[in-house]
């Protein structure tokens, strides 16, 4: 685990240097309406992230195309994010960015959705000639959907942290040393992150934010090894697997999306019906609501894992659709939720 270590330490080393350059440049995050905290907070997580595991990688990771195309998706992800955390770019921008990086991953790597697997128990569901057109939509959707669950500190990369621990845990002992050594870079990276993010040494560290530029590359990221090891010849996992690995996010997206549209607005506009808007105007606390929501996430994962080694697809499959039954009723009675919750809490 040296590779987590250099990670760690390299994400905490880029952290210094960027912190004063993120000041001069107006790379932070300004207390607002929205944004409730306090004093300028340094957007340089996802910067700091990117450039740990990159440079570590250039020692433990062995050269190939598919590193090549993924290391430029990176890239791009990251300078459109960090561009969009300085200047506030139309989503149209990231969204065109991000189906460009898709495209680098689909046509550069050769990494595309081709089956779902047998999740309805008749069989594999092929894609057929809409492999490209779902796994653009499936990348696109899990680059946002991080994006979008990065609410409260530590609430995005703690989930990205359960996730890759996760996916290391379900592959890291039968792929490439030098996949397996990715998802550890970005295990220390994320530890490293949360350490500051969540401020355990106020006297010592700079407390900091991921940013776009982090939260998206985190999904991306995770999206492509889900992808890439649950099919075709390297399938590793069910399909229906990644499902439970990126449970929180995904679900949230989707019920968000579904009610944003029902209203009659945009996909990408800004509400607060998110899981952790929930829990705060239940009165609980930030720091109850991250445990909470990384708990729901722990547990998500923990069962997907249970689900692969019994190797059913149908009852894993069954089982995720009724949890996310119980969650989309939830964010559609938000308010109700939220004073269910409230007297839970005053029990």
């Amino acid at each position: 685990m040296f590779e987590f270590l250099v990670s760690f330490a390299g994400f905490l080393f880029l952290v210094v240097i960027l912190n004063p350059i993120s000041n001069k440049i107006g790379l932070v995050d300004k207390p607002s309406v929205r944004k409730q905290h306090e004093g300028d907070i340094p957007l340089i997580g996802g910067l700091a992230m990117f450039g740990s595991c990159s440079l570590a990688a250039l020692f433990y990771v062995p050269g190939s195309n598919e590193m090549s195309y993924l290391l430029a998706a990176c890239g791009l992800l990251v300078m459109t994010g960090s561009i969009d955390d300085r200047f506030d770019l139309h989503y149209r921008i990231r969204l065109a960015s991000q189906a460009v990086a898709t495209c680098l991953l689909v046509f550069g790597a050769d990494t595309h959705l081709s089956s779902f697997g047998n999740i309805l128990g008749y069989g594999e569901m092929s894609l057929g000639l809409f492999s490209i057109p779902i796994t653009v939509l499936a990348v696109i959707g899990m680059v946002n959907a991080f994006n979008m669950i990065d609410g409260i500190d530590g609430l995005s990369g703690g989930i990205g942290l359960i996730s890759t621990t996760g996916l290391y845990i379900l592959i890291g002992d039968i792929i490439s040393d030098g996949a397996e050594n990715i998802l550890i870079l970005m295990m220390g990276a994320l530890s490293a992150y949360l350490m500051l993010n969540l401020h355990f040494f106020p006297k010592w560290t700079p407390k900091i934010f991921m940013g776009d530029a982090g939260s998206m590359v985190l999904g991306f990221v995770i999206v492509t090894f889900l992808i890439k090891y649950s099919q075709d010849s390297k399938v590793i996992i069910m399909p229906v697997t990644a499902l439970w690995i990126v449970a929180v996010p995904l679900m949230d997206i989707i019920a968000t999306s579904i009610r944003r549209i029902r209203h009659g607005k945009n996909p990408f506009h800004p509400d607060r019906t998110h899981v952790h808007h929930i829990f705060l105007r239940a009165g609980f606390s930030k720091r109850f609501t991250l445990l909470s929501i990384l708990s729901i996430q722990l547990t998500a994962t923990l069962l997907g894992i249970y689900f692969e080694s019994v190797k059913n697809s149908l009852f894993s499959f069954l089982a995720f659709m009724i949890v996310y039954f119980i969650y989309l009723l939830a964010i559609k009675h938000a308010f109700k939720a939220a004073k269910i919750l409230r007297k839970i809490r005053n029990i």
